[in-house]
């Protein structure tokens, strides 16, 4: 009777086999999600049971939703307490005082999930690269090149292209077309970064009207980056249709693109050059071309640490960095000082005093201007950088990590309790923090939605407010920290401190209001309300 009724069951199979498959998958989910809910490791943690069920519920809030689950993740932390799960696989921390134990110092190991990395087309970059060891690996072969000491000897590089940039506003003066304040700002910085990786000027300051800017090409990445995480094929079609195509679809795309195959273009030319040389043995103690992307070619790496699609995304991960973070931080200071005289008033003041005496913009050379050094010792320039960091948050996603070998502790006590609350993170569990939800937590930055400079000033404003800094996230921290955090801080202050000190009394926001540099959602970095037009601005 048993070997009949498995008879029957195999013809049913045989003529029904949609039905199936169908009722398997249905079964293989169901216990798939009584696992997730009820007895995987993370099962014990707070937050909406939807979300540790499925990866559907982040995809829904960011694919239709459009970049809304950073948001999102504010309103459960509002509801579940500073602690959530917020997939099936990962927790997020929203407590400040948890950024040292997620993103600590030298001694130990922290990794990126793979999760995290997806989409983002940098992996095997020192930025995309999941395990510890080959992380500091990769990043100690690249450490040299953005030491506080190389980047003070990159300041004449860095003024020529402050002093350019002004020079160029100048010439816009009565103009009443305004001009995007990121745009003319990206410029500056991939410049910059561009003719430190490869000894090459592209040209993107040599237009007034900084139409070449890419800006919007390398914001329109990684606005993708979101999608592409959810579905990776979407990533595979944006990357490999012909680009004729891409130029009619979406020509911001299709300039990404072409700057990713621009730097494999440059990385196998120094290839090419540097096995010329060596073929010839023209190379000569200290002779040639000291950039980046030499130098690595030079190292003692291994040749598989060497190959032009590694090294052009780090070249990638190093642009998209210099670029996007540099021009969003100075373009939301631009809004705020240019958008408050007395906050204006006083920086220029304090830069007047600083830079007397300068010769006329069009005669000003790199030696004119202060090092980074000293405009890091002018307290109110100091406190408006660090202001506009806070509001501008660096990463808008959040900021993933897990300790492959350590259980982290996280306790707190929940409001009307007496007693506090321990949880104990498994070993290899993601767990991650978000600058925009940390920058604006009211136990550390009061009326966080304002742009306050003297938030980062002592009693006697002249100091900066000791260890405010600590909980500042736009470069992450711990060892995973923004690499080029040190050629960031010179370019800003520089790039800043020459704005405001020659055209400060000249730039007028153009129909630019606070919506313009609102935080609106996640574009793996802060992208604004759609419809937005930039903070413009226009030269008296």
């Amino acid at each position: 009777m048993a070997v009949f009724h498995d008879l029957q069951a195999l013809d049913f199979v045989h003529q029904h086999p949609l039905v199936t498959i169908g009722s398997v998958l249905c079964l293989w989910t169901l216990v798939l999600v009584t696992y997730r809910v009820f007895f995987h490791p993370l099962s014990k943690f707070p937050g909406p049971r939807l979300a540790a069920a499925t990866y559907w519920y982040e995809t829904y809030h960011d694919v239709w939703h459009k970049g809304d689950y950073t948001s999102q993740i504010g309103r459960l932390h509002e509801k579940y307490g500073p602690i959530i799960r917020i997939n099936p696989d990962e927790l997020h921390v929203n407590d400040p005082y948890f950024i040292d134990t997620l993103y600590p110092g030298p001694g130990k190991k922290r990794d990126i999930p793979t999760w995290w990395l997806q989409g983002t087309n940098l992996q095997g970059s020192h930025f995309g690269t999941e395990a510890h060891d080959l992380h500091r690996e990769r990043r100690g072969a690249l450490n040299r090149f953005f030491s506080r000491a190389t980047v003070v000897k990159l300041e004449p590089l860095v003024k020529k292209n402050a002093i350019k940039l002004c020079q160029n506003l100048e010439t816009n003066a009565g103009s009443e077309s305004p001009l995007d304040a990121a745009n003319i700002l990206a410029c500056f910085g991939t410049e910059v970064i561009m003719q430190y990786m490869f000894d090459r000027s592209y040209g993107y300051l040599d237009d007034p009207k900084f139409k070449k800017s890419m800006y919007k090409a390398i914001h329109r990445a990684t606005e993708f980056m979101i999608l592409f995480r959810h579905f990776r094929i979407c990533e595979t079609i944006v990357l490999n249709t012909p680009d004729f195509i891409m130029e009619w679809l979406d020509p911001d795309v299709q300039i990404w693109r072409s700057m990713r195959l621009d730097t494999r273009k440059q990385i196998r030319t120094i290839k090419k050059q540097q096995a010329a040389e060596s073929l010839n043995d023209t190379k000569k103690e200290n002779d040639g071309i000291h950039t980046i992307f030499h130098e690595i070619l030079q190292s003692n790496l291994p040749p598989a640490e060497k190959t032009t699609e590694r090294l052009g995304r780090e070249a990638q991960a190093i642009t998209g960095a210099g670029l996007e973070t540099l021009s969003w931080s100075l373009s939301v200071d631009l809004y705020h000082i240019l958008s408050t005289p007395r906050i204006l008033q006083k920086l220029r003041a304090e830069l007047l005093a600083a830079m007397p005496d300068m010769p006329p913009l069009s005669a000003i050379t790199p030696a004119d201007l202060p090092s980074w050094t000293t405009l890091e010792q002018l307290p109110y320039l100091n406190a408006c950088i660090h202001e506009g960091l806070r509001l501008s948050y660096g990463l808008a996603t959040r900021i993933s990590r897990s300790a492959p070998t350590e259980t982290l502790t996280y306790t707190y006590t929940p409001p009307g309790a007496t007693a506090p609350k321990t949880f104990f993170i498994p070993p290899g569990t993601p767990v991650s923090m978000t600058s925009v939800h940390i920058h604006h937590d009211p136990r550390i930055f009061p009326d966080s939605d304002s742009y306050i400079p003297e938030r980062w000033l002592g009693p006697d404003g002249k100091r900066e407010r000791p260890g405010l800094e600590r909980y500042l996230l736009s470069f992450s921290k711990g060892t995973r920290q923004c690499l080029g955090i040190n050629l960031a801080y010179a370019e800003l202050f520089i790039g800043l401190a020459s704005l405001i000190r020659f055209l400060g009394d000249r730039l007028e926001l153009f129909e630019t209001t606070k919506e313009d540099v609102r935080f609106y959602r996640d574009d793996f970095v802060p992208g604004v309300k759609p419809g937005s037009k930039g903070v413009r601005v226009l030269v008296k």
